[in-house]
């Protein structure tokens, strides 16, 4: 083996670097064939000890730091041998690394550049190849967001030419890291020392461009190997190392740019501007977060913690609003029920939109009243959503809790986001579980927000620790629809209620009659939930146009129980198509019990839905239901029973389910329930009473729930 010059440039990583000499003496075979070179930036963590325990080494030391570039052209000037190995301080050398690097090199004359692998400190592979850098490598780079959390996308795996290696066979590239590499003599000679415009970064990608347009091969060498801990040098001074990283990107595109793409120059400087204040404050909080760890704490594992046994785990409830409906209602049983020997729960909400029902008076005799944060609202505002960000977060480090868990969509992504940086920058690790009890993803918005909401969810879901789908059907289309996260991420955990008060509600029949006039002999058919868009009310008014005008001989009304937004143009509506006189606008009403008591069916028209409260309890209170194939509505109601379908609807085991926004197959399927054997419709209406009495209670949803939280926990307290 020929002899080899070894150059490390040190910056205020002194301890690391005595490490990484250790690492090049203790190879027997290499040992007296190689020479080293250490030239200091002025460090300031005595670089005397170098020369204490390695006398061999020629250590050089500026007055200043002047950069990579400048301090490694020092060390080539003084080097002879007939290869170069450039390392940085912070790295450690395998063994027999040496002998396989060079003796490949003088096998393949034409290779001028060798970069072997590199691990990280956690053993995972860096990606030290790669293609020449593209204005999307400032996006899609080794270790930038979008590259962690999608790390096979397109421009990545262009990019990082070490996705693409099998981990043994060399492979030639545009360019490797100058973190390790190895160079021959002539390369040297041929192509000249570093161009010292790059302060440091990137030097090293134009030092591979430069060999390779002079005829000589870049080549990623995975026999060898050394163990890279990223960032000691740079990490000493984020702010100039992010400046310094940005100018010689800049740098990079100005010296390669033709002609022809001189004139994107402004929208350089203009992205890169943009760019370095994201990474600088990216950078900031990494380092808070790892400020107190020492070196052996980088290179050890993480100690076990232990949860105590006898500590209450603290658990913080997000959701967006408490307003009407089963998201409410499920945090209510949630707070109130677990139990208080193993937990302690402490509940945030937002404030309540205009026009929505206020659910809150669940928590009128509640020992511990919610926290209102009032700036948690529904409505997308830029500068309310920042306020509630920084409230929960506030709260959070007030609260210190162990579990947050996260209900409605509003609340699930600024609460998840608070727990995300809160993590990174405290000692303490806090575990996020989240709810879908509907989703935003089909009948809100138009196809270009759906998608955008989509993928939000699915980059929160990648930092949250567990999903839960109020039913299997939502499990599956999460999963399988929306890929918002692996089927092993998400647990299906039903709904739970106290369904007492719509089990015996008998003894209220005929109160809600009377509170709109109308006597037994008046079919009712009701409508429950908020008057918004997704509830498609306007489909319900057009079928109940339908079914009066081809049943004359029925006398109908149409309670409409609920308020919001589109009370006014619905109220406007029915006077246009002449339903007035068989529809009565109810307002929220608390007392649902004595609703369902007198209600004749019970109708859903939904374009979305999770898991309707609404058809629970009516088939709790034994009200068939007629409703639209939405969400969860199918494991409501249960499979087909074998009647055939037709008309547009199909009799399931426990109700009829209709196709969305078809009002005249909704019409029909109300018909069907009018005229049909009343033994069918007490079938019906016996199997989802069964059903829901043994599926729904609260006293199951509390021990599913208890035993998930357990599970989290001693899942993360000492079982990495």
């Amino acid at each position: 083996m020929k002899s080899i010059d070894v150059i490390i440039v040190n910056y205020n990583s002194t301890d690391f670097l005595l490490e990484c000499l250790k690492s090049l003496f203790d190879d027997v075979r290499a040992r007296s064939r190689i020479r080293v070179h250490v030239i200091d930036n002025a460090s300031k963590d005595n670089v005397d000890r170098v020369s204490s325990r390695f006398p061999q080494v020629v250590v050089t030391k500026n007055e200043h730091n002047v950069g990579f570039a400048r301090a490694l052209n020092c060390g080539l000037r003084q080097s002879s041998a007939p290869y170069i190995l450039i390392l940085n301080p912070d790295t450690i050398v395998r063994d027999g690394f040496l002998e396989s690097v060079l003796g490949y090199m003088e096998e393949h004359p034409d290779v001028g550049i060798v970069g072997p692998k590199i691990l990280g400190g956690d053993g995972v592979v860096q990606g030290s190849a790669r293609s020449h850098p593209t204005p999307l490598t400032a996006f899609f780079g080794r270790t930038s967001m979008l590259t962690r959390w999608f790390p096979n996308n397109p421009v990545t795996t262009r990019n990082l030419l070490t996705l693409r290696s099998d981990g043994v066979t060399p492979m030639t590239v545009d360019w490797v890291s100058g973190a390790c590499m190895v160079v021959c003599r002539e390369v040297l000679e041929e192509v000249g020392l570093l161009d010292e415009n790059f302060f440091m970064y990137w030097e090293d990608a134009d030092w591979c461009r430069r060999t390779r347009s002079r005829g000589w091969k870049v080549v990623y060498f995975p026999p060898a190997c050394v163990v890279h801990y990223v960032g000691v040098s740079s990490d000493q001074a984020a702010l100039k190392s992010i400046l310094e990283f940005h100018k010689s990107i800049y740098w990079l595109f100005h010296k390669y740019s033709t002609s022809t793409q001189i004139f994107l120059e402004p929208f350089v400087i203009a992205g890169l501007s943009l760019r370095a204040p994201f990474v600088f404050t990216s950078t900031v909080i990494r380092l808070w977060a790892s400020n107190h760890r020492s070196l052996k704490t980088r290179r050890k594992s993480p100690a076990v913690v232990v949860f105590p046994k006898d500590r209450r785990i603290k658990i913080l409830r997000m959701i967006a609003r408490l307003n009407v409906g089963g998201p409410s209602i499920h945090v209510h049983i949630l707070t109130k029920g677990v139990d208080k020997t193993k937990f302690h729960t402490v509940l945030v909400a937002g404030k309540i939109s205009t026009n929505e029902g206020d659910m809150s008076y669940l928590f009128d005799s509640h020992d511990t009243q919610p926290i209102i944060i009032s700036q948690l609202q529904r409505e997308i505002s830029i500068r309310m959503d920042l306020k509630a960000f920084l409230e929960i977060f506030k709260i959070l480090r007030r609260e210190n809790p162990d579990i947050v868990h996260t209900h409605t969509a509003k609340a699930g992504t600024s609460s998840r986001l608070a727990v995300f940086f809160y993590n990174l920058m405290g000692k303490k690790k806090v575990r996020m579980v989240h709810t879908f009890h509907g989703n935003v993803f089909a009948g809100y918005f138009g196809k270009a927000k759906s998608m955008a909401f989509i993928w939000i969810e699915r980059l929160l879901a990648k930092e949250t620790d567990l999903i839960v789908a109020v039913s299997e059907g939502q499990k599956k289309e999460l999963a399988d629809t929306y890929r918002i996260a692996l089927p092993e991420k998400i647990r299906a955990v039903k709904l739970g209620f106290d369904l007492n008060p719509f089990l015996e509600n008998g003894a209220l029949k005929g109160r809600f009659r009377r509170t709109l006039g109308i006597d037994d002999g008046t079919l009712l058919i009701a409508i429950v939930g908020r008057l918004v868009p997704i509830k498609n009310h306007f489909m319900f008014f057009r079928a109940g146009k339908r079914f009066v005008d081809q049943n004359p001989q029925v006398r109908v009304r149409f309670a409409v129980v609920g308020d919001g937004e589109l009370r006014e143009d619905l109220e406007a509506y029915c006077k246009q198509i002449g339903l007035s006189g068989n529809v009565t606008f109810c307002g929220w009403m608390r007392d649902l019990p004595m609703v369902y008591a007198d209600t004749d069916i019970l109708a859903l028209t939904s374009i979305n839905e999770g898991t309707p409260v609404s058809i629970i309890e009516a088939m709790a209170s034994s009200v068939p239901v007629v409703s639209t194939n939405a969400g969860g509505v199918l494991d409501l109601l249960g499979p087909h029973n074998g009647i055939p379908e037709s008309n547009g609807f199909r009799v399931c085991q426990r109700g009829i389910l209709c196709r969305k926004d078809d009002d005249l197959g909704f019409a029909k399927a109300l018909a069907y329930v009018v005229g049909t054997d009343p033994c069918i419709t007490k079938g019906l209406t016996r199997r989802g009473r069964s059903f829901v009495k043994e599926t729904f209670s609260a006293q199951r949803l509390l021990r599913d729930m208890e035993a998930l939280y357990l599970e989290l926990m001693g899942r993360g307290y000492g079982h990495n």
